[in-house]
């Protein structure tokens, strides 16, 4: 992928491998069973963003709060948290087998830039101690990106970015409903593809400026989000 890491960031990312399979089943933190399948779905694809560290991560607009959304077992926003230890992030997920998980992960890791959060996207993106008060918001999710787009815009600062993690279906899920985008204020800026080692498909990155706040009434509740999505 043309990454560079050190020595200490890879022995920290076998050791974030291990705990993951060691207590994947306890947890119920992913599908994937075997190490080299997490390693390779799960891990190489989080990481896979850093390619374009430059482009996203270090431009004009100070980045330093990075939301991840529906992180899970800490994917990605663990793994980039080793990687950008200058950034601070905020890992949120509503389940709290995979919140506990978490802490174990993030106190066994020594891991100093990593806030946990416990809660619903949904919720929390009209709480003014969240709401467009992140520099980048990141979605590592199958679901629908209109369905993503009313769960992460609305925590994303004017000049920030929102980041998926999509596959090359983006581009019809885009031309079939890109109005979502525009109705919670952000631009779509760029789309940028990648191959994930020995990952058979390519990993699509949808970039997201927030140019304009989000309506107020967004996001819905989340029936409404999901009968009646943008």
């Amino acid at each position: 992928m043309g990454i560079n890491f050190s020595h200490e960031q890879i022995g920290t990312v076998e050791k974030y491998l291990d705990l993951v399979y060691k207590h994947n089943k306890k947890f119920n933190l992913i599908g994937t069973k075997d190490k080299k399948s997490i390693l390779i779905r799960h891990i190489l694809d989080s990481i896979s963003i850093l390619k374009y560290e430059k482009n996203i991560f270090f431009n004009n607009v100070k980045i330093e709060r990075i939301l991840d959304i529906g992180t899970g077992a800490g994917l990605p926003g663990m793994l980039l948290s080793i990687f950008l230890n200058n950034k601070l992030f905020y890992l949120l997920d509503k389940t709290s087998k995979k919140i506990n998980f978490l802490n174990l992960a993030v106190e066994e890791l020594n891991l100093k830039n990593i806030r946990i959060i416990r809660g619903r996207a949904e919720e929390l993106a009209r709480d003014n101690l969240y709401r467009e008060n992140f520099d980048i918001v990141l979605a590592r999710a199958v679901t629908g990106f209109n369905i993503l787009s009313e769960l992460t815009i609305p925590f994303c600062k004017i000049n920030g970015k929102i980041i998926f993690y999509k596959s090359k279906k983006i581009f019809t899920e885009l031309e079939e409903n890109s109005g979502a985008i525009l109705k919670l204020g952000g631009k779509v800026s760029n789309l940028l593809e990648i191959r994930v080692p020995y990952l058979d498909e390519y990993r699509t990155f949808l970039i997201i400026n927030k140019v304009k706040k989000s309506p107020k009434i967004y996001p819905r509740n989340f029936n409404k989000i999901k009968k009646q999505p943008l």
